[in-house]
């Protein structure tokens, strides 16, 4: 007796339609505007390359404790979740400070008052 092999009916599939928001429309639709404030705590001895790549494309890597800061978007929080063990994240809204851009530097413990002629 020979074997039939009948195909069983499949549902139909439908598409599902997502919606996505670019950043000119969410201007003028005035979305929530915000930012994530991403401040490195631990260190990278003994942490994957991958993971370390990771890091240098959020803007950290240099030192322990410099803040920077990364837009609301999907692509800044998957990489903060890859990361999530080695930085403190946090929720900011309205635009990012002017201190955020500025690299800190250390004084240089003396100051230069005038030239010796």
């Amino acid at each position: 007796m020979p074997f039939r092999i009948f195909a069983a009916a499949r549902p139909a599939v439908t598409s599902i339609s997502r919606t996505y928001i670019t950043a000119a429309e969410s201007a003028v639709t005035g979305a929530v505007e915000g930012h994530y404030k991403v401040t490195q705590t631990r260190s990278l001895i003994g942490v994957p390359k991958t993971t370390i790549k990771v890091l240098k494309s959020l803007g950290l890597g240099r030192k322990i404790g410099r803040p920077v800061f990364q837009p609301h978007n999907a692509a800044a929080a998957g990489k903060i979740l890859k990361v999530k063990e080695l930085v403190k994240v946090e929720n900011m809204t309205g635009p990012i400070p002017p201190q955020g851009f500025q690299r800190t530097r250390a004084t240089k413990g003396y100051k230069v008052v005038g030239k010796m002629i």
